[in-house]
């Protein structure tokens, strides 16, 4: 058994507001690891649940996250997972759902990303100050899918400079104490991604985030107990 409250909390975290439409879980030594991509040279995570949910040891590969969602929402309480070769069963008190797998080798799999491979040139702690701050911004400019990140001359040293927006449009810009190793010129990011990340990992505990010169942003959470989450955006075309 496990509470509904955590597979939701779990499955929020990949699905991204609708990013991430198709998964694939691994259990493994019982614990949960889902490694996931939006697509090619785009957003690339993971999300980790160090405990056992109820399954066997295995893949289950999940095409329709949103239809997953959706049935997981009727429920209440804590529920019971198991499976066969060809579904996911799913029940409560009250329900006892079927959910169907998808097929070996539908899913799409995340190349593995090493991070000893990329020079990382400033890095930040998470805190809620950070989140309100790009998240305000982005509301405020809601048609504008990029975002800026760039180190500037400051008066007591380098200082690092969040730009939603770009040169052509309307911009928001704030500064984030961070550890900056190197100056860089502005990298452009997607922010819709990087909002809808934010905003599932709102309960986390603790969390950095770091930008490397080859235009890869890294963002690992603790979003308490036995969850981890873990993103890598790289920089887009800057086309607003």
């Amino acid at each position: 058994m496990i509470s509904k409250k955590v597979i939701s909390n779990i499955l929020s975290k990949c699905y991204l507001g609708n990013s991430i439409e198709s998964v694939e879980w691994e259990i493994r030594e019982e614990n949960l690891y889902i490694n996931f991509m939006n697509g090619p040279e785009t957003l690339v995570g993971y999300v980790e649940y160090r405990d056992s949910i109820g399954l066997k040891n295995g893949n289950y590969r999940i095409y329709n996250t949103s239809n997953l969602i959706k049935c997981i929402n009727i429920l209440d309480g804590d529920i019971l997972l198991a499976s066969n070769n060809d579904y996911l069963n799913i029940a409560d008190t009250n329900y006892e759902i079927r959910f169907s797998l998808a097929e070996s080798g539908i899913i799409k799999q995340a190349e593995p990303i090493d991070s000893n491979d990329y020079n990382w040139v400033a890095s930040f702690s998470i805190n809620d100050e950070f989140i309100t701050r790009f998240v305000k911004s982005k509301d405020a400019l809601g048609d504008l899918n990029t975002f800026t990140v760039e180190t500037r001359e400051g008066f007591t040293g380098d200082e690092l400079v969040f730009t939603i927006g770009t040169e052509l449009t309307n911009t928001i810009e704030f500064i984030v104490e961070a550890d900056i190793n190197e100056q860089f010129s502005p990298i452009p990011f997607d922010s819709d991604f990087f909002k809808e990340i934010l905003k599932a990992n709102k309960d986390y505990h603790s969390g950095e985030v770091r930008i490397s010169k080859e235009g890869l942003m890294d963002l690992h959470l603790h979003c308490g107990g036995p969850l981890y989450t873990g993103y890598y955006l790289p920089q887009i075309e800057n086309n607003n």
